[in-house]
């Protein structure tokens, strides 16, 4: 995919838990660099790119945000302004049902050229990743529940893990009517590898020069120790109905309570018996075969999707998934609690600065705020949200 003879649409649809985060930071956070080397990411931010996601599912009504609505057609036409390799990535689009991903493919007119991508890795990893995901999404199902669930569902393939982790059944949605050539599956290195090489396959898919990329300042949607997962489920049962999600619950416990302030604790592994391990690597297995068979492109290797069951299984709990004892998850609550209220003080702190800045702004001359703002403030959304504080008030 070096220098496109004509406009191309790249649809990176998926799948979740498969460093589609890490990918998107590097991306969006030096948008202009891929842009000078002819990859393009459509309209404002990645925000847009997930509304666009509810659109084209069906979901752009409430309770979800109304700007979702047409999200998908402005996609599409900003996409189509571009000359090179335009990028549409989000992983909710693996959600997508026949109908609506054949819609998408369909929606850029002829002169385009489109291309689907899918970031896939071994289901050992992506049974805990996805239930982590699922517990930060309100979900009350303790792990060994959750892996029981997506068991009973293997041979219908009908719950939400399926949907989105059955890579065949993903590429066999949204690669219908595209030729082999232009489906293509960046498979995640294993365990130990260094992070650099999914950025290396995926950049190269684009081709964009991997090297000329900070990757530091990215990182990857950070996993959850035991302790902090089953604290954060436990938070759920508690909540009940209180902070709904969509809502206010993303921001308050997702964003702030479990990827600020748990994710930055060390916690135990998630451990699967031996027998979730064989059936991991089973399906592994299956869905590398069926990959293999489709005969689509595939950056890296398929045996990357496989399970070494025989490291797996020294990990394996012997006697089942175990929930932490209460007294660790109340010494794990108290710390918890404590580095909270550590960062809503220097949250508090931070909006004083931006208030005050934000009277600065409205009494001093231009150029007493361009220094203030120099050596006081590193952040211009610190500026727009005293900016906003100060008009809120009476």
């Amino acid at each position: 995919m070096n220098g496109p003879a004509r406009p191309r649409a790249v649809l990176h649809v998926g799948s979740p838990k498969t460093g589609t985060t890490f990918l998107q930071q590097v991306l969006w956070s030096q948008r202009e660099l891929a842009e000078q080397q002819g990859v393009r990411l459509p309209l404002d931010s990645f925000n847009d790119h997930y509304l666009a996601s509810l659109d084209l599912r069906g979901l752009a009504r409430p309770p979800h945000p109304a700007r979702a609505q047409g999200m998908w057609t402005r996609l599409v036409s900003d996409s189509e302004r571009w000359l090179g390799t335009s990028l549409i990535s989000h992983e909710l689009f693996a959600a997508a049902d026949p109908t609506q991903a054949r819609r998408a493919t369909s929606s850029f007119g002829p002169a385009t050229e489109v291309h689907v991508v899918l970031t896939a890795r071994d289901l050992l990893r992506q049974l805990s990743a996805e239930w982590q995901e699922h517990v930060k999404h309100r979900s009350r199902l303790r792990f060994d529940e959750f892996v029981t669930s997506v068991r009973a569902d293997a041979a219908r393939r009908s719950g939400w893990f399926w949907r989105v982790q059955d890579y065949v059944g993903v590429l066999e949605r949204w690669g219908a009517g595209l030729p082999a050539s232009h489906v293509h599956v960046v498979t995640v290195p294993p365990a130990g590898a260094p992070q650099t090489v999914l950025w290396e396959r995926f950049a190269g898919l684009l081709g964009l020069d991997a090297a000329a990329f900070d990757t530091s300042g990215s990182r990857p949607n950070t996993s959850l120790g035991l302790e902090q997962a089953e604290l954060l489920r436990r938070v759920n049962v508690a909540l009940g109905d209180r902070l709904p999600l969509p809502g206010p619950y993303p921001g308050v416990v997702k964003d702030l309570l479990a990827h600020r302030v748990m994710a930055a604790r060390r916690g135990s592994p998630l451990r699967l018996t031996s027998e979730d391990v064989g059936f991991a690597a089973e399906e592994s297995r299956r869905l590398a075969d069926g990959l293999a068979a489709a005969g689509v492109d595939v950056i890296g290797s398929l045996d990357d999707l496989l399970v070494d069951e025989e490291a797996a299984g020294e990990a394996a709990a012997t006697q089942g998934y175990q929930p932490p004892p209460d007294a660790e998850l109340l010494d794990e609550s108290v710390q918890v609690l404590a580095d909270l209220l550590v960062d809503l003080a220097a949250s508090m702190q931070r909006d004083r600065a931006a208030v005050e800045l934000g009277e600065a702004l409205r009494a001093n001359p231009l150029g007493t705020v361009v220094k203030e703002l120099a050596a006081r403030h590193r952040s211009v959304r610190r500026l727009e949200r005293g900016w906003r504080k100060l008009r809120e008030r009476p």
